[in-house]
């Protein structure tokens, strides 16, 4: 449907009025010219730029792009080259039809788009300016999901005031109050539920500060530069098919490698090597898998970034970690030392290429202070950035065979509100006057906080005469491309980069966790949400600290978030060095076992879970609330089974307990439902109470249909101990269940598995005989063991289960690319 309305009725109270000045099917264009030039916002005046244009590009049948900025041009616009690959068409073919239509009246200027009779996309109330911009939209419901990133307890979107601004802010929870509660990444990106069932997905494609300020009927988007830009994806009733449009758009996601779903030990406080080699070793003596140890900031020598002090740090010790099996991955900041001068490679090659940033009050070098001490900032934007950065990367590699890296601090985080008190020993170069910039008087400020509080001043020059506040939301992004660059470099196929700020666009880079939370009930509950957005994101292999970052955690919350955690993508212990340790065997007895036993379950999925990514060719959702797969049934819209409920892809449905309770209500949608590991059946469309002590399995249902593979070792150390022999799980629906798996013979041989195929596995039931059919297989599966939940054993040679209806094959049962089909009678 194809329609445009257009009403010119002037009115004394018009604040812009518009001329169409192109019509062709596929765009349109507008001048709108201000009749208010003067508008006032708390208390202060607002000079309106007098001449904008709107331009609404018709971009496919489900997409529309709409923008309006300055006649002149010259706003900031988030730039056209890598790592920004977003996918505009900049060139619509017309269509003989679209989903949506468009309106635009004046009177004021509103634009309207429009699905099944009812507008789901508003811009009304337009102030524009160089430094405020504003506009209002009315959402059709409260049924929105998105616009982080923050630390909010529950997935739903809520009324409130919400900002959007990188900011290291650890332990802060978000309460929709002024002052803003915004942590590490910005991503202003909206899925919204329309009255008729549909999806619709709107991505304000702007890294400007922005507040978002939602009452009961309306949603005001506030930024201080930039242009309107909105991106909106329409979809069906699925919301997993119009996030794959938003995930296609920004250019999908990258493949982790295998290893990195295993299990990994962090902590701020490792001082030595040594200590390393003790925590994978005592993993290892109490059976409970290990893949990977980190350093945080005490491998560093004095804290200098790119640095390693190998007196504490030494290459024997790490040649002991490659030997137990693990992986090493260390943290890397952004902030460069001056203390050591010359005397620090990354000092002095920073220097040398003349890559960090200047002062807009000096002229000089800018001044902030972190871990290092008095510090630099790399300029992203330098032409330079990428010869330094892979140098240093190289630099660092050349000292310790880091397999992965922690890239923390990247908002940027400063310890100073803009620069430090001057260190005019420092000047011992060049005066840049280009650099120079006078203090920006802003009439609103997003948040209520200073934008240089614990970061850079807004008014600092980048390369290509960018300010910081137009960029400061890009700088993660653009530290994670060139640090993917350089472990490219290094040589790495699948470069695993655990970030701390995002962008939209930086899952094609980077894996993200969400930073310095708490140890308590509360951040292990709202963990899970954050979890769902980031698959929103584009960024789907993320998690929390398990067990929380910041405080004394304790046995029960600890069990409870390793239940949790194992649902994770990325699955990893990390506190600081001010609270208690908190690697499982430090823990009491309870936790241990429920470390042994669910990490154990964890690896035994592995396989099966790395499958489901694969599955997804890099666009689309892993980890999802239960609405995402039962979008119809509205039980599932409540918040207690929203927030504390997850499907990993269509199979396998998760029931953590989130409290110190040992029981709790879970809701169970349309199928048939049997637990995981014991086959007990659940009816579906109704609510269940479900058990889970302390030290249990974390509960886990199949759902009836499907069927998985899990790896049928008994004893798992890490990844490497995995095998090819598997336990089949089939829940029957219909006398067929279905499934899919990677064919890998070795999921660590990374240029394979970023081009590994898919298995199409069915088991069904004809008379009296179970038929299991592969659709391919080059790599050697042996099955041990067939579980069939939902059927009776009624043939020949099973076994019946420790419930009447399952039913169990003992194998060993050989697959290959010659023999793809198995009868059992």
């Amino acid at each position: 449907m194809f329609l445009i309305i257009f009403l010119y009725i002037q009115a004394v109270y018009t604040q812009f009025i518009a001329t169409q000045i192109r019509n062709d099917k596929q765009i349109q264009q507008y001048k709108l010219h201000t009749l208010n030039e003067i508008i006032f916002r708390n208390g202060q005046q607002i000079i309106q730029t007098k001449i904008l244009i709107l331009e609404i590009r018709f971009e496919t049948a489900s997409q529309v792009d709409i923008q309006i900025y300055d006649e002149d041009q010259t706003h900031f616009r988030i730039p056209k080259f890598p790592p920004f690959n977003y996918k505009d068409i900049d060139n619509p073919e017309p269509l003989d039809s679209y989903n949506f239509s468009l309106k635009i009246q004046n009177d004021p200027v509103k634009i309207e788009i429009y699905r099944d009779d009812r507008a789901i996309f508003t811009i009304s109330e337009l102030a524009f300016s160089e430094n405020y911009i504003e506009f209002t939209h009315y959402p059709q419901n409260k049924q929105m999901w998105g616009l982080g990133e923050r630390n909010q307890v529950g997935f739903r979107f809520k009324q409130g005031n919400y900002t959007l601004y990188a900011r290291d802010e650890p332990n802060i929870i978000e309460d929709g109050q002024r002052p803003g509660k915004h942590v590490y990444s910005s991503h202003p990106v909206l899925l919204s539920m329309e009255e008729s069932g549909k999806y619709n997905i709107m991505f304000y494609k702007s890294s400007s500060p922005m507040d978002v300020i939602y009452t009961q009927d309306k949603m005001k988007f506030i930024t201080i530069g930039g242009i309107i830009h909105i991106k909106m994806f329409l979809g069906d009733e699925s919301p997993r098919n119009v996030i794959k449009k938003y995930h296609n758009y920004l250019g999908g996601w990258i493949l982790p490698p295998f290893w990195s779903f295993g299990f990994h030990q962090s902590r701020w406080g490792y001082s030595n090597s040594q200590k390393l080699v003790e925590v994978v070793q005592q993993y290892q003596k109490h059976q409970i898998p290990i893949d990977t140890i980190w350093s945080d900031i005490d491998y560093m020598k004095d804290k200098q970034i790119f640095s390693i002090d190998q007196n504490r740090f030494t290459r024997q010790d790490y040649d002991i970690l490659q030997n137990l099996g693990v992986r090493y991955v260390p943290i890397i900041d952004v902030a460069v030392g001056v203390k050591y001068g010359n005397q620090d490679e990354g000092y002095k090659k920073g220097t040398e290429y003349d890559i960090f940033l200047y002062s807009p009050e000096s002229g000089y070098r800018f001044q902030g202070r972190v871990w290092p001490g008095e510090s630099y900032f790399p300029d992203f934007f330098h032409p330079n950035i990428s010869k330094y950065w892979n140098e240093m990367h190289i630099h660092l590699y050349n000292q310790v065979k880091f397999d992965g890296l922690w890239v923390d601090m990247n908002e940027p985080a400063n310890f100073c509100d803009g620069e430090c008190q001057q260190d005019r020993k420092l000047h011992d170069h060049q005066q840049k006057i280009d650099k120079l910039n006078q203090e920006i008087k802003f009439a609103y400020i997003p948040g209520e906080i200073s934008l240089a509080h614990k970061t850079l001043p807004p008014n600092l020059i980048h390369n290509g005469n960018l300010l910081h506040k137009d960029v400061h939301n890009l700088y993660g992004i653009m530290d994670s491309y060139y640090t993917f660059q350089a472990l490219k470099e290094l040589g790495k196929i699948q470069p695993l980069q655990i970030t701390r700020s995002t962008f939209p666009g930086s899952g094609q880079y980077a894996q993200h966790w969400t930073g310095d939370n708490g140890a308590t009930w509360e951040f292990l509950y709202l963990s899970l949400g954050q979890i769902f957005q980031f698959q929103i994101y584009g960024i789907p292999m993320v998690g929390a600290d398990v067990c929380g970052f910041v405080g004394n955690t304790n046995y029960k919350l600890c069990s409870r978030w390793i239940q949790l955690g194992i649902f994770y993508p990325f699955f990893r212990n990390h506190n600081d060095d001010q609270s208690k340790s908190q690697e499982f065997y430090h823990l009491n007895h309870t936790v241990i076992q429920a470390a042994q036993k669910n990490i154990h379950l964890r690896y035994s999925l592995l396989k099966w879970f790395y499958s489901a990514f694969i599955r997804e060719q890099n666009h689309g959702t892993i980890i999802n609330p239960l609405f995402f797969i039962f979008p119809k049934d509205y039980l599932t819209f409540r918040d207690f089974v929203m927030d504390t409920q997850l499907m990993i892809g269509n199979e396998l449905m998760g029931v953590p307990i989130l409290d110190e309770g040992v029981t709790r209500n879970a809701y169970f949608p349309e199928s048939n439902w049997y637990d995981l590991n014991t086959g007990l059946d659940y009816q579906g469309q109704q609510d269940h109470v479900i058990y889970c002590s302390y030290n249990d399995l974390a509960p886990i249902f199949i759902r009836s249909g499907y069927l998985i593979l899990q790896n049928s070792k008994e004893l798992i150390s890490n990844v490497k101990s995995l095998d090819n022999h598997y336990r089949l799980i089939a829940a029957i629906q219909n006398q067929i269940s279905i499934g899919i798996f990677a064919d890998l013979d070795n999921f660590e041989d990374e240029e394979k598995a970023i081009k590994a195929q898919l298995i199409d596995l069915k088991l069904e039931i004809k008379e009296d005989n179970v038929i299991l059919n592969l659709s391919q297989c080059q790599s050697e599966i042996i099955i041990d063991e067939i579980i069939i939940y939902g059927q009776e054993c009624i043939f020949q040679k099973c076994i019946s289960g420790f419930y009447k209806q399952n039913s169990i094959f003992i194998g060993p049962f050989y697959f290959g690319k010659d023999n793809l089909k198995l009868v059992l009678q």
